[in-house]
């Protein structure tokens, strides 16, 4: 294995760029967890960067069952798919809630009024609906606002190429430098 930034950084800069773009195919992830329940996948919008603490950020309601999978088990898995580079990205890292109130008011404080009622239901994200339309209370969004930090750990492309497939991964070591490894596709 080999140090490795070239792979890392290039990475890291199409994770950026897919916040700022709203059409950029890696906007929108697979995120998967195991819960209780076993292996369970769903699709999240990738909300952040932070290059330098190696986290992404996702946005979520406290009552959601990702969050009661992440209390079992706070490895968490991501598949990024870009359908015109034929290019895959798997992620592992750990996820947690953001634990400062000052940044999750400040990033609430951001969601447009139409947005927060998505954390507005009187029910849980995923309970069955009865008795017709959906209730909100809105001065309950911002508690059930979360914001989910996932530090990542292994980063691992795979380029789908006619003239042949490349895959490599990166994986952070405890120096926080990325260890790069050639593999086969």
């Amino acid at each position: 294995m080999e140090r490795s930034m070239n792979h890392a950084e290039e990475i890291w800069k199409t994770l950026v760029r897919a916040t700022v773009d709203k059409k950029h195919p890696w906007r929108v992830v697979g995120f998967s967890t195991a819960g209780l329940k076993g292996p369970q996948v769903r699709s999240v919008i990738l909300r952040a960067v932070n290059t330098d603490s190696h986290q992404l950020v996702f946005y979520t309601d406290r009552r959601s069952q990702k969050m009661a999978d992440i209390a079992h088990d706070s490895r968490v898995a991501l598949l990024f798919w870009n359908p015109r580079s034929n290019t895959q990205l798997r992620v592992c890292g750990i996820a947690a809630p953001q634990t400062s109130e000052l940044i999750v008011n400040s990033l609430w404080a951001r969601i447009p009024e139409y947005a927060r009622k998505d954390y507005a239901t009187l029910s849980a994200p995923g309970d069955a609906l009865t008795g017709g339309d959906l209730v909100y209370d809105l001065d309950r969004a911002r508690a059930n606002f979360v914001v989910l930090n996932v530090k990542v750990l292994s980063l691992e492309l795979l380029e789908l190429k006619r003239e042949g497939h490349v895959r490599f991964r990166c994986d952070l070591d405890e120096t926080g430098h990325w260890v790069h490894q050639n593999m086969i596709p």
